[in-house]
């Protein structure tokens, strides 16, 4: 049963700072490059916080950790961030311009404290592996500012009922963030909308979209907290963690395709692969990569390339007998493009496995086809691979299965800012 509850949620004083100027996307999406202009922007932007950095004489006493941790308090002493008053849900509206030039989009959310479940009690599933170097940063960050800036973004089922209201008056905060994504907030705490959104979700399953490291994250810290205490409190703060919840059905949800460059493989013969690869895939010429991405949304199971020749649409001439290839794969894997990618060409026939995937060593990810079709223009990569989005569909049924999906399956977007709100866990009670 899931277990939705308002907090006192820890915004940026707009009085003090602009919204602007001092929100960041998610720390695994920040490149160095956005990491210098958002210390620039602001001396409280929250990359400070989030993706501090390390410096020369770092000890145990101090480090990145630490100095997030003063940040944090000392922004809190000078009323540069503010507690709420009373316990709050939060109203999220984000209004962007698809990339595929559909037009403008608005995807609505709320923002709540969730009761943190095992994966194994079915009531919050996951859709992806998690790495152990991800989570021990982010685990020393929650340890020493006991606080949460960064959003879970989960879906969930269209409920019988919608549980959000769309609040009267003007938001509570509104920010523009790199990408021209226009984020309204306003806080909720009418007690009778607030139980109205509780009773709606109670029954609901919720599935992880972005934000696996740091959910994981929170299930070491409640646990260790449990242990310290050597009792369980089912109203601690740590029992909770801060997330977005998306309707599966809302039309503002999108999810973008993360294409594929090759490179650094030794002794790869590009004739030679492509006879192989000819066996069990039609390789049909595309003139041009515009033309190429258009071909693949023609019928499921496309997936298109790039190499030093030309531009070639992909085709499974028998899906069917690439299935003893998924004999040792997670459930479902079969069905998923980037799957067919991964096991029947990444590795049947490059020889890239899940541990060289891992290392990173070989195979690059884009979110924009053209970066990728360029390095092999250029001779920096081998190959390219194109593919199209994953279905939110597909992300239920693969967590439903119990199963998960490759590296760098999904793509949401726009991505949920963090600092927007933060969820501080240090003293207040979870109701």
């Amino acid at each position: 049963m899931a277990d939705i509850q308002p907090f006192r949620g820890v915004l940026y004083n707009t009085q003090r700072v602009k919204s602007d100027e001092v929100l960041t996307q998610p720390y695994d999406k920040i490149t160095p490059a956005m990491q210098e202009r958002y210390q620039k922007l602001s001396p409280y932007n929250l990359v400070q916080i989030e993706l501090g950095k390390e410096a020369p004489g770092d000890s145990e006493t101090n480090n990145k950790y630490t100095r997030a941790r003063d940040l944090y308090q000392s922004w809190l002493r000078d009323g540069v961030l503010r507690q709420a008053a009373k316990p709050a849900l939060y109203y999220l509206e984000q209004t962007f311009a698809a990339l595929d030039g559909s037009g403008k989009r608005t995807r609505k959310a709320l923002i709540a404290r969730v009761r943190l479940h095992r994966w194994d009690e079915g009531v919050i599933l996951p859709h992806e592996h998690t790495l152990s170097k991800p989570k021990a940063d982010r685990l020393s960050l929650l340890r020493a500012c006991r606080s949460q800036q960064g959003q879970i973004f989960m879906l969930y089922p269209r409920p019988r009922h919608n549980p959000l209201s769309i609040p009267k008056g003007e938001p509570t905060s509104t920010a523009t963030d790199d990408y021209g994504v226009v984020n309204h907030l306003w806080e909720i705490t009418d007690p009778t909308v607030i139980k109205s959104a509780q009773d709606t979700l109670r029954d609901a399953k919720f599935y992880i979209a972005d934000g696996h490291h740091r959910y994981e994250t929170a299930l070491t810290y409640r646990d260790e907290h449990r242990a310290a205490a050597g009792k369980t409190d089912p109203n601690a703060p740590s029992e909770f963690v801060m997330a977005t919840l998306v309707d599966m059905s809302d039309p503002g949800l999108v999810v973008l395709p993360t294409h594929r460059s090759v490179a650094n493989l030794s002794g790869f013969d590009p004739h030679r692969f492509r006879e192989q690869l000819a066996k069990t895939f039609s390789v049909e010429p595309q003139p041009t990569l515009e033309k190429l991405l258009a071909a693949m949304k023609s019928a499921p199971h496309l997936i298109g390339m790039r190499d030093t020749e030309s531009f070639s649409l992909l085709r499974p001439k028998n899906l069917d007998a690439l299935r003893p290839l998924f004999a040792d794969k997670p459930p479902l894997w079969h069905t998923l493009d980037v799957a067919i990618l991964h096991v029947g060409i990444l590795e049947a026939l490059l020889g890239i496995d899940e541990v060289r995937l891992r290392e990173e060593s070989n195979v690059t990810y884009w979110r924009e086809p053209e970066k990728a079709a360029e390095l092999v223009q250029a001779g920096k990569s081998q190959l390219a691979f194109f593919l199209n989005p994953t279905h939110v569909e597909e992300v239920q049924a693969i967590a439903d299965a119990r199963s998960r999906m490759p590296q760098k399956s999904t793509d949401f977007y726009p991505k949920l800012l963090s600092g927007i709100v933060i969820n501080d866990l240090r003293s207040e009670s979870a109701v």
